[in-house]
């Protein structure tokens, strides 16, 4: 799967953006030298606890799978509209946009827990964003993706469609949670 995110990278034209992308995919750290903060492995941890692809790998198949959705919704807009869309943002952003929660959650005895990392991911990837001197665009776009009353309001088409998918992937990926959790309690706690 890391291959995969990695080819989506390669997708963003402009040479700079593409190789800070990458760098901090291939090496999430936080820049700020008084933050001790280590990060798990993006190929094994989950993108929440308790949440949709809670699984291991499940991060990297939920950032996959939310950047892949945000080009074909792009595409689709783009073709259908003649919205113009800058990809290059578009592509930062989504493959981005959850990258800090490799602080967040860390694995102890085998099974993921939350660490003492104390800001939001959102937040925190957009102020490491901005520290690695990232485009205000593609901050921005981060930074609206976390839905009503948690962070910013779209601001940009780009943010928009970041956030719809990812909202869309995570719903959906939750309703298989959601069954199988009901099928493991069974019906004698629906009739009791």
């Amino acid at each position: 799967m890391m291959e995969r995110l990695l080819k989506l990278a390669e997708k963003i034209k402009d040479k700079e953006l593409r190789e800070k992308t990458v760098e901090l995919l291939k090496n999430p750290k936080v820049s700020n030298p008084s933050m001790d903060y280590k990060a798990s492995d993006i190929t094994k941890t989950p993108s929440w606890i308790g949440a949709h692809h809670s699984y291991k790998g499940g991060l990297l198949d939920h950032i996959v799978s939310v950047t892949e959705l945000s080009i074909m919704i792009a595409e689709h807009f783009t073709k259908r509209y003649g919205k113009k869309i800058n990809m290059d943002h578009l592509i930062a952003a989504a493959l981005l946009h959850d990258i800090s929660k490799v602080f967040q959650l860390k694995e102890v005895k085998g099974t993921f827990t939350f660490s003492d990392f104390l800001l939001d991911h959102a937040l925190w990837t957009c102020c490491e964003l901005y520290a690695r001197g990232f485009p205000e665009e593609v901050i921005d776009i981060v930074i609206s993706h976390g839905g009503e009353n948690i962070t910013s309001s779209p601001r940009s088409i780009e943010a928009y469609i970041l956030r719809k998918a990812d909202e869309m992937d995570a719903t959906v990926e939750s309703f298989g949670q959601a069954k199988q959790q009901i099928l493991l309690l069974g019906e004698d706690f629906f009739e009791g």
